[in-house]
Formats: C-alpha cells, structure tokens, sequence
C-alpha cells in the first residue's frame, strides 16, 4: 500500500522518479493504456454509438436507409454510385449525339435518385458521424417549413465543420443571434432596396459585356469564351457594388482568399471528430486562409465606415457595423459579427448567383428557339434603352 500511494502521487507530482521505474515499472503502463480506454470509448461513442440511437430512433418511426460503415458513414457507397453512373453516362454519351443533358441531380447526386427508388421520399443516410434525414415528401417540407412549435434550428456541423467559411453567421446561427442577425440583414434586401441595386448591376454587367466584345474584336470577329471566371468576377462585382459600396477591384483579394478557402474546406472529410484540429496541410492552409480573410474583411469595414461619414449612401456593410455594436451575445464578438456575415452574404451570393447565370446560358444554348424568343422579346421592350426595374416586370419571357 504505500508503495502504491507513494507511486501515485510520484505520477502526479512528477518526484522521485528512479523509485517509479524500479518499484512499480507496470504502473507507467496504466496512464496510456487508461487513456486509450478512455479514447476508444469517446470515439466509439461519437462515431457509432449516439449516431446508431438516432438512427434507431429514425427506424422506430418507419424511416429506412443505407446502412454505414463505422469510420465513413455512407461516403464510400456514394463514390461507388458515383463511380458507376459517371463511367455508364460517359458510355451513353459516346454513343449520343446529344451530349448535354439538364437532369443535373442524377449526375451531381446519383446516390440521392438510387436511394430514394430503394427507401422513398424520407430516408437517412451518414457522411461519416454526420446523420442526414433526406425529405423529397412535399407535403412534410410544407409541415416543417411551417412548424412554429420547435426551433429546428441549422444543425450544429455546420459552424463546427464550416466555421471556417461561416462562422457564426446568419447561415449558421441560431436563436437570439439569428434573430438580431435577421433584423440587421433582411431589410436590405426589401424590394425598394432592391430597385436601388438595378443601375449598380447594369453597370457591372456592362463592364463584363464589354470585356467579352473586346475578346471577340480581338480574335478577328469570333471566339470562344470560357464564362465561368467572367460569371464569378460579375456576381462578386455586384456584391461589391451593392454591399459593400466598392467595385469588385478593391475586394478582389478577399474574393480569391475566400474562394481559396472553399476549395480548401471541399478536400476535408466531414464528419470524422477532431479532424480539423489536426495540423494537416490542409488545415494550415485553411487556418492560413481564415486569418488573412479576417485581417481584409475588418480593414474594408474600418475603411467604410470612416468613409460613410461624408457618404449619403448607406450599403449593407453599414448595416452590420452598427448591427454589431448593438450585438451582445457571450458567443460573438463585435469583429466576429461583422466577419462572419460577411462572408455569409460572399458565400451565399457569389458562387450561387455565377453558377445559375452559368446554367441558365447553357440551357438557352442548348435550347435555340428559347433563346431566339428571349432576344426578340428584348429587343421588343427595350427598344435600345437602357434596363430598369419598371422594363425588367415586362420581361415576361425572361
């Protein structure tokens, strides 16, 4: 006994150490072997345990899915879906004539259409610890859409998993702050604010329609133009333009920092424990990222808001500058409210607006007659003049 007590305060304390090592050397194999108890159990609780009690709380009540492998979930299964319908499409398309199709879901998400045929319109499915209740049933999403009685809430991965991109933001948050969050944001974007933006992005689609003619010009009358980079560069211009009262110019570094930062965020596994604590590459990059998106996002505020001063326009970083300092919330400071909402209008607007601009000229490509009945009707109700919110109502085929 007192060989046990003096070597349990000598672990503690850290004294007499050559007493340890010849006393007692099988108690320094208790501290890594409790721990790895202790590890195992934390794993084998988050990974497995908790997510199978929701998922048999989910199975309780009729709803089926795929079953997961411990570490990956359902990840695995869905590369080899993916696998499979990429190489069959590749295959059919060799054979096509008509090589584009508009059925985007079944080559994005295959894995959703394979499992909806096997499990129907309500099932769950796991991205690594991450339990996912996939609803396709329109009338539960018009019953959850409306449900007052229970704050649903954005599920908790989303600031843990994607903090990094959106922080505490207006996409993540939840209860009081959402609901200052909202009070701030929402307003500017009423439809009378929305009028005001009309001239702003008319100009920078100018400037980018203008870019493209130079291209053509250039090339002797004809040529083709790769439209993504243009698409993101305009929809960034008018963010700019509209939100931040700049042009797409100044905030350029911070559009390509937080798009480093997406791409970046899209090479981790989601769901695994701690994984984002870990000193990867890829975690130092986006830690990297992060810190530069801070420093430029808070310098552009401090920069509008000793300018707003003389300025009669009021843009909707000014609206989170004040919102900020009315904030106090223990989980968000002042400089985090301003960061993360703005990057939570960045990511909200930017690659989603450039991406359905994308979508929308192919379909018109693909699909001439549409495009011919939009140019005519154009040319119809514009008469050459300029746009504005009243011409853009008459636009009915557009």
């Amino acid at each position: 006994m007192h060989i046990s007590m003096s070597s349990l305060s000598l672990i503690l304390f850290d004294t007499h150490m050559e007493i340890i090592l010849s006393s007692s050397p099988w108690l320094l194999l208790l501290p890594p072997v409790f721990l790895s108890v202790l590890l195992f159990s934390y794993l084998y609780t988050i990974l497995w345990l908790r997510p199978e009690r929701l998922r048999q709380k989910l199975r309780s009540q009729g709803v089926k899915g795929p079953k997961p492998s411990f570490l990956f979930g359902n990840i695995p299964e869905m590369r080899r879906i993916q696998k499979l319908v990429t190489s069959d499409q590749e295959e059919e398309a060799g054979r096509s004539t008509d090589r584009f199709s508009s059925n985007f879901v079944a080559t994005l998400f295959p894995y959703l259409l394979h499992w909806s045929r096997v499990y129907g319109s309500i099932y769950f499915y796991a991205t690594g610890s991450i339990q996912i209740l996939n609803v396709t049933d329109s009338d539960m999403v018009k019953a959850l859409a409306n449900y007052k009685a229970l704050d649903l809430g954005k599920p908790s991965f989303l600031q843990k998993e994607r903090g990094a991109l959106l922080g505490m933001g207006i996409l993540t948050a939840n209860g009081e702050l959402w609901v200052h969050q909202r009070k701030v944001i929402a307003p500017e974007f009423f439809m009378d604010k929305v009028k005001g933006m009309v001239n702003l992005m008319i100009d920078a689609a100018g400037s980018m329609l203008n870019s493209w003619e130079d291209e053509v010009v250039s090339h002797g009358g004809r040529t083709e133009i790769v439209v993504d980079e243009f698409l993101r560069n305009f929809s960034a211009d008018v963010i700019s333009r509209t939100s931040f009262g700049s042009s797409f110019t100044e905030g350029k570094e911070m559009f390509y920092k937080i798009r480093q930062l997406q791409k970046a965020m899209a090479k981790q596994i989601i769901g695994v424990p701690g994984s984002r604590y870990l000193p990867t590459k890829s975690n130092r990059e986006i830690w990297n990222l992060e810190s530069s998106i801070r420093i430029l996002i808070l310098n552009i505020a401090k920069k509008h808001e000793h300018d707003s001063a003389t300025s009669p326009n009021k843009f909707l970083l000014q609206s989170i500058i004040e919102g900020s300092k009315a904030a106090s919330f223990s989980s968000c400071t002042p400089e985090d409210f301003i960061v993360d909402n703005c990057k939570n209008i960045y990511f909200a607007g930017h690659e989603t607006t450039s991406s359905t601009a994308a979508w929308c000229l192919m379909l018109l490509a693909s699909h001439p007659k549409w495009q011919s009945r939009a140019r005519v009707e154009v040319l119809e109700v514009c008469h050459g003049e300029p746009l504005d919110f009243d011409v853009l109502r008459k636009l009915k085929t557009v």
